[in-house]
């Protein structure tokens, strides 16, 4: 058992390097830049440990181009939520409630109570309203409101008198 156990930690201390997380620092394929830089500078009669050799070696790593990419696939970007709406539009839910502020505020007859709200989107948001009302002689109708919006602000309020 003992034999084994240590039979084991031999091949995982030995295999290692094949689970390693993190990639060479140059993609697989292409030469060390290290020897190559190595080879070059030696080439050129210049021997390891003198002044020469550095300075060749630091040249060669400043004017090295820019690595391959690495040849696997970029991991996934984190998700990020859609643009934001264009701050000065308005929401639906706030068109409805300016409108009816703007139509409570001067009614024409006695308002009953909301009988009907729509909101149209597009470019220029239209929210219509209708009101049930007390007419003079106590004879119960609607009134109708519109309102038109444009760039965040109320462009047009119309309710016939």
């Amino acid at each position: 058992m003992r034999h084994l156990l240590s039979a084991v930690a031999a091949l995982l201390i030995t295999a290692a390097p094949a689970f390693a997380q993190y990639p060479p620092p140059y993609a697989p394929g292409y030469p060390n830049p290290d020897q190559a830089d190595d080879a070059k500078c030696r080439s050129w009669g210049l021997a390891p440990g003198t002044r020469a050799y550095a300075d060749c070696r630091v040249t060669l790593n400043q004017n090295r181009p820019a690595p391959p990419p690495y040849p696997y696939p970029a991991p996934p970007q984190p998700w990020q939520p859609d643009p934001r709406p264009i701050p000065n539009e308005v929401s639906d839910r706030d068109a409805l409630s300016y409108c009816e502020k703007a139509a409570r505020a001067a009614p024409t007859y006695p308002i009953v109570k909301l009988a009907a709200k729509i909101v149209v989107p597009g470019r220029e948001k239209v929210v219509s309203l209708s009101f049930n009302v007390v007419k003079p002689g106590a004879k119960p109708g609607f009134w109708n409101v519109e309102c038109r919006f444009r760039g965040g602000k109320m462009t047009s309020f119309s309710a016939p008198r």
